[in-house]
């Protein structure tokens, strides 16, 4: 006979169902956080990516005495590779930086390839001799051009991006929630079938141990649940057949624990008191 009713056995596949959810969802979320980061990390700082045609805006950090775009000159390799600077510095939301803003573009006629440019700060006086070589590095940008879009993603860091179009901090995004939603139906509906068992007798082992007398098995009935010291009890496998009987010894509020010889006995067999054996069996 079962000693789960069918109500149980519902809750508790759907315990197992929402279970599988959450842990697809999380793998998808930690991959997509593993992607971004590691191809973040490959990603040198100064390193962008355009396509012909397409204009982008670019900022960078102000070095030197710069009042206008004109204390500035932009350097690059082709002259079919231009920046037009904003006409004003502007400060950086977190730090207060001085910030220059510009929109690079690659002309039609300029090859797919990698491209250099520069910004050059014309009164770096200010700047110590020692820091303007680092300076120089740092206003140094490596321009990878593409022909469109699809040979710009062919070329991305990140294999999820590169493989499905699709930004990974944005799969992190999406799944994250699901995880967080499928892991609070699962501990409401822990909670229930727990509630459920507990009121009519049973409990499934949430935690096995090691004794010098075997295992030590510890369920979710106590004190409160009307368990007495010495108590006997049946112990079912995962399949629900009966295996042996067991002698509650130390007893909590709501948890107690028995010690067992019997060996292969995991978390998620079942107790059931024996007072309660006959109304549970139906």
């Amino acid at each position: 006979m079962d000693i789960i009713s069918m109500d149980k056995n519902k809750l508790i596949n759907n315990r197992v169902i929402f279970g599988r959810i959450c842990v697809l969802a999380f793998l998808i979320t930690l991959a997509g956080i593993l992607d971004g980061l590691i191809s973040s990390y490959r990603k040198p700082v100064n390193d962008i990516d355009i396509i012909t045609e397409r204009p982008m805006e670019i900022v960078g950090k102000v070095y030197g005495k710069v009042t206008t775009p004109d204390d500035m000159l932009f350097i690059s390799d082709s002259p079919n590779l231009t920046l037009l600077l904003d006409k004003d510095i502007f400060s950086s939301h977190w730090f207060g930086e001085d910030m220059w803003r510009g929109h690079l573009k690659a002309n039609s006629s300029l090859r797919p390839g990698q491209y250099n440019i520069k910004i050059k700060f014309r009164d770096v006086s200010m700047i110590k001799p020692d820091d303007r070589e680092k300076v120089e590095k740092l206003s140094e940008y490596r321009v990878n051009v593409y022909s469109d879009a699809k040979a710009m993603r062919q070329s991305d860091l990140s294999l999820i991006k590169r493989f499905t179009a699709i930004s990974p901090w944005l799969i992190a995004i999406v799944f994250f929630p699901i995880v967080l939603i499928s892991g609070g139906l699962i501990f409401i509906i822990s909670g229930r079938v727990d509630t459920e068992m507990a009121n009519n007798g049973l409990a499934e082992i949430y935690r096995v141990s090691k004794h010098d007398e075997g295992l030590e098995v510890f369920f979710g009935l106590g004190s409160t649940h009307g368990v007495e010291p010495g108590e006997k009890m049946h112990l079912f496998n995962e399949k629900g057949d009966l295996v042996t009987e067991i002698v509650v010894e130390n007893i909590g509020r709501e948890t107690s624990s028995a010690v067992i010889s019997m060996p292969k006995i995991r978390p998620g067999c079942i107790v059931a008191r024996i007072l309660n054996r006959e109304l549970l069996c139906h």
